[in-house]
């Protein structure tokens, strides 16, 4: 069975296009579920940091309460009440007991304003309680307790600790189970005390406690929703203090060692396993005291992004690596339509001794024009018999020489033409190549920005943020990083256009709507960017620059990430027709310096760069706007600079 070229160049096409497709989509969604996966990270540390705040707000809250409580000129005037010999306070004309019930109603007050609250007392310096407030929750009702009632509390940990403070300090207790006459209070309480000792005429006179409901008071555990995340907190020495499973809690105090460094491990600030994330942080109640707090969540979203962007993907590959079969069928189809021709007036030559023959051979139908050549030089042979010998023998000897030519010459053209035809198509290829590797270098960042953005509509969903004008600024910027892209793709078709227009551009206005569009992403990974010195303007090509500019400022981001720089810095600097680009990250290896801008090398991991990058830029730069890139290494990094030069 006899296969045309043209179809065997389609199906080369086809089989070399699907593998190279399918290897892009491989790294392209290896790299998208390991920013699928940061993202999720990021944004569980983000709402873990937002909790943690609220919880020492919380804190500061019972720090504003008792201090309120404490400041009270009624407690000022019990003092001074109750060191008189008469009970009386000359100052306010009242009884000790008058001012007792006073600060007893704020006690109430405070009780029944705020929920978590359950306990408010004022203990005289000797450990005998003055006044106690205290809320039944089992019946909602706040009361005072009776003379009777009122304990010693000189040997607790709490009130040796605040005692012994100065006026300006407020002691933060451990957190454990509440306890009523030496015997865990049923239901479990778990409890934080507040205290702070009251000083009157710089003499301590008692000391002021609140007792609170951590489950109550801490509104991130109040409030958090069941769902398919967890909140966890624990104390320094790593048992639960708050956990879903409530068996688990309070060990110190059941006597269990159900630990939160039993369940995961806290050598890593956050961290994905294969079922869900996981991310911690601590809550520093003084210099060697700290809570831990702790949140999970499930990989559910992580895989319904999978699937869904491999399930496009997969789609994609199929219908590109066709088209591209396709097109190379018609085009190659087209380039050798010559060549049948060619073959049918070979044929007529061969069978009509009148005809005359035109053109030249290729390749692949050489065999059967050959046959034709030769079966028209027979005939030509067999005509001129009656002519003389001499003639005959002159002419035979023309005949050879005839022959031989034509083969030579058959044989040199088929040979150019092979090597024309694969020279060809090694340049078609290496410009796809080019196009598709530098595309995809530029798309990776939009693409990030995209889909951090779509995945924050879930999380702000949940949180009641969206409404008409959240969805119209979510729409306004996905439109805008989507023009992006498909400006990306008209800048690069049309770099290799010969018909592109040079405008007259201004340099810093140019570089500022490049950054404009990275400010995001730098401030979201910590890294700020500066751009100085006077503005210029050059004759060129202004979204080819731009790009240029992009890829510069991606490729110093990429390596201050990668070295982790703490303080990392882009400087972008504008002096005298000249554009400098600089980092903070440490600098290029010597002995890779002079290379960075050859095709398909690069310094970074497999699959996290093509080597394109850069080789694109100096065309840029160098070809297409005259101007000159180049780098070396400063004392901080590296440092890319470009020349133009005088004319505009």
């Amino acid at each position: 069975m006899k296969i045309s070229l043209s179809s065997k160049v389609a199906m080369g096409t086809f089989i070399i296009a699907g593998v190279g497709v399918i290897l892009i989509a491989f790294l392209s969604y290896s790299l998208m579920r390991d920013y699928f996966k940061q993202n999720t990270l990021d944004n569980l540390s983000m709402e873990l940091n937002q909790d943690a705040r609220t919880i020492k707000e919380n804190l500061d809250r019972v720090n504003y309460d008792i201090h309120l409580l404490a400041s009270d000129d009624n407690v000022k005037a019990l003092y001074r009440a109750y060191t008189n010999k008469y009970r009386y306070d000359e100052q306010t004309n009242s009884t000790y007991d008058s001012i007792k019930n006073a600060v007893a109603k704020n006690f109430e007050a405070l009780l029944t304003y705020n929920d978590a609250y359950f306990n408010i007392r004022l203990i005289y310096k000797n450990g005998q309680e003055l006044i106690a407030a205290v809320k039944d929750f089992d019946n909602n009702v706040v009361y005072l307790k009776t003379e009777n009632e009122l304990q010693d509390k000189s040997q607790r940990k709490y009130f040796k600790k605040a005692i012994s403070m100065d006026s300006t300090n407020v002691f933060i207790s451990k957190i454990n189970l509440n306890r009523e006459h030496g015997q865990l209070s049923y239901p479990y309480i778990p409890t934080i005390r507040v205290a702070i000792p009251i000083y009157v005429q710089k003499k301590i006179f008692a000391i002021l406690i609140i007792n609170a409901n951590i489950n109550l008071l801490f509104t991130p555990l109040r409030d958090f929703p069941a769902k398919s995340d967890s909140i966890y907190l624990a104390n320094s020495d790593g048992y639960y203090l708050y956990n879903p499973d409530k068996k688990k809690t309070f060990g110190f105090d059941l006597h269990n060692e159900y630990k939160i460094t039993n369940d995961f491990n806290l050598n890593k600030e956050s961290y994905f396993t294969d079922t869900y994330a996981f991310a911690y942080t601590k809550i520093y109640l003084s210099n060697s005291r700290y809570l831990i707090l702790a949140r999970t969540t499930t990989d559910k979203f992580l895989q319904e992004q999978s699937t869904e962007y491999k399930d496009s993907l997969s789609a994609y590959i199929l219908l590109i690596t066709i088209a591209i079969a396709l097109v190379t069928l018609i085009l190659v189809r087209a380039l050798i339509s010559p060549i049948q021709t060619l073959t049918q007036r070979a044929k007529k030559v061969a069978t009509d001794e009148n005809a005359s023959f035109v053109g030249l051979n290729t390749n692949d139908e050489i065999g059967e024009l050959s046959r034709s050549l030769q079966t028209m030089i027979e005939k030509l042979e067999s005509s001129k018999k009656e002519i003389e010998k001499k003639v005959e023998e002159r002419t035979k000897e023309l005949n050879e020489l005839n022959e031989n030519l034509e083969h030579i010459i058959a044989d040199k053209t088929t040979e150019n033409i092979k090597q024309l035809e694969v020279l060809q198509q090694q340049s078609k290829l290496a410009s796809m190549g080019e196009m598709i590797g530098a595309i995809a270098h530029q798309w990776r960042q939009p693409l990030n920005e995209l889909s951090i953005a779509i995945q924050n509509v879930k999380y702000d969903y949940e949180d009641g943020l969206v409404d008409e004008e959240y969805l119209n600024e979510f729409t306004e910027s996905a439109k805008k990083i989507i023009m992006f892209m498909s400006n990306t793709i008209n800048d690069f078709r049309n770099f290799y256009r010969i018909d592109k227009t040079k405008e007259l551009f201004d340099v810093k206005e140019a570089i500022e709507k490049t950054v404009f569009m990275q400010q995001a992403q730098l401030q979201n990974n910590n890294i700020t960017i500066e751009i100085t010195g006077d503005s210029f303007e050059v004759n060129g090509y202004k979204n080819e620059f731009q790009q240029v500019i992009l890829n510069l400022i991606n490729n110093a981001k990429d390596i201050l990430l990668e070295k982790n720089i703490s303080d990392a810095k882009i400087t972008i600097k504008l002096k005298e027709n000249s554009v400098l680009i600089s980092d903070n990250g440490g600098g290029i290896p010597s002995n890779v310096i002079d290379r960075i801008f050859e095709p398909y090398f690069t310094t970074k991991e497999e699959g996290k760069g093509t080597g394109m990058g850069l080789y694109m830029s100096k065309l840029i730069i160098e070809d297409n706007m005259k101007a000159k890139l180049r780098v070396h290494n400063d004392a901080n990094g590296a440092e890319f600079r470009i020349d133009f030069n005088e004319e505009k």
